[in-house]
C-alpha cells in the first residue's frame, strides 16, 4: 500500500487500569495526526501526556484499544512485521541493549535479526558507530559505557536497518553539549536521506532548531499541532515581544511596578525577561530609568519553550 503520509493515526485510544481497585485510566484519548514523509516532527507535552504510549503505539509494541494507526500505509495492528522492518526507534534507557557484548556484537546482533549479513553487516555497523562518535569504543563491553554512550548506542541501534522512519524518544537525555550537536547533524542527515523522523523532547530548544512541526499532548489529546515560527507568532500577539535585560544591580521594587504594558515577568537576580504589548515604550522606559545599570538588553519574541507554556497554561 502507496501513502503520501509516512505516519497517519486515527481516534488513537489507549486505556488500562492500574489497580484491580482503580477505574480505567485513559492514557490515549482519540488522538489524530498524519505526518508528510521527509519531515521531521516534535511530540511535545508534560510527562504522562501520552508521549511514550503514542511512539510504542507506531512501533507495534503496544496495541491500542481502539482506533488505527498506519506507518507508510501499512496497519500497526494488523501488519506490524512490516512496520517493523519500515521504522527504527531508540528509547534509550537501561534496557534494550547486551551489556556483556561491546557496542559492535550488539549493532551485530541486531543487524542479523535483520536479515543483515557479511561484509554489508560489517560496514553498516563500523558506519553507524562513526555517526555515533563510537567508533573508537566498539571493541569495549557497553557495561563500561557511561549513560551518554549507551543512548548513541540505542540511536545506532535504532538504524541498523536503514529504515525509512525513525522514532527517538527523549533522544539527548544524558548527553553533554558535544554529543547534543553531533545529534542535531546527524538528524538533519537522515533527513536529507530523506527520511521521516518523530522526536518526543523536553528540549523546546531541540524541537524549535530541528523540527518543521510540533505536536502538543495534554492529557492524552493533541492540544495544537502547528510550526514552532507560527506557535512564537501567535504566543507573540498574546504575550507581546520580549525585552531581556541584564542590569548590573538591583533596581528596586518600582521598577516592574511602573514598566509600560507589561503582561509578564521572569526575573533570576538582576537578569530580566519581560514580556510587553508595546516594546518601544517598554525600551524607552529602560533607557531612561536604568541606563547606568544595563549590561545587556535585546528584544526578541517569545521562544518556543515559551510559547508551549503560554499554551499548556492556557488550556489548564
Amino acid at each position: 500500500m502507496v501513502s503520501e503520509f509516512a505516519i497517519e493515526a486515527s481516534k488513537l485510544t489507549r486505556t488500562y487500569q492500574k489497580s484491580r481497585k482503580a477505574g480505567l485510566h485513559t492514557a490515549l484519548d482519540g488522538v489524530t495526526f498524519r505526518i508528510p514523509e521527509g519531515a521531521v516532527v516534535g511530540l511535545l507535552g508534560p510527562n504522562g501526556a501520552g508521549k511514550t504510549t503514542t511512539v510504542k503505539i507506531l512501533t507495534t509494541l503496544l496495541e491500542p484499544t481502539s482506533g488505527r494507526a498506519h506507518v507508510l500505509g501499512h496497519d500497526v495492528t494488523t501488519d506490524r512485521r512490516a512496520v517493523q522492518r519500515l521504522v527504527g526507534a531508540s528509547f534509550g534507557g537501561d534496557s534494550g541493549l547486551y551489556t556483556r557484548l561491546t557496542a559492535r556484537d550488539n549493532l551485530r546482533f541486531f543487524g542479523t535479526m535483520y536479515g543483515l549479513s557479511g561484509r554489508e553487516l560489517d560496514a553498516r555497523v563500523d558506519g553507524l558507530l562513526e555517526q555515533v562518535g563510537l567508533l573508537d569504543r566498539r571493541a569495549d563491553r557497553v557495561e563500561t559505557f557511561s549513560w551518554g554512550m549507551r543512548q548513541r548506542l540505542h540511536i545506532a541501534r535504532a538504524l541498523v536497518h536503514d529504515p525509512r522512519v525513525v522514532i527517538l524518544d527523549e533522544p539527548s537525555s544524558g548527553l553533554d553539549p558535544q554529543s547534543v550537536r553531533g545529534l542535531r547533524d546527524l538528524v538533519r542527515t537522515l533527513r536529507g536521506n530523506g527520511r521521516t523522523l518523530l522526536l518526543t523532547t523536553h528540549d523546546l530548544a531541540e524541537a524549535e532548531e530541528l523540527c518543521d512541526s510540533v505536536l502538543i499532548l495534554d492529557g492524552g489529546r493533541i492540544v495544537r499541532e502547528d510550526s514552532p515560527t507560527e506557535l512564537r507568532a501567535e504566543s507573540a500577539r498574546r504575550l507581546g515581544s520580549c525585552i531581556e535585560l541584564a542590569l548590573t544591580d538591583d533596581p528596586g521594587e518600582a521598577f516592574l511596578a511602573e514598566f509600560p504594558s507589561l503582561v509578564r515577568s521572569h526575573v533570576d537576580g538582576f537578569s530580566y525577561r519581560l514580556f510587553c504589548t508595546d516594546s518601544a515604550a517598554g525600551l524607552a522606559y529602560v533607557m531612561d530609568r536604568v541606563p547606568k545599570l544595563i549590561q545587556l538588553v535585546e528584544v526578541a519574541p517569545p521562544t518556543l519553550e515559551e510559547a508551549y507554556l503560554d499554551l499548556l497554561e492556557g488550556t489548564a
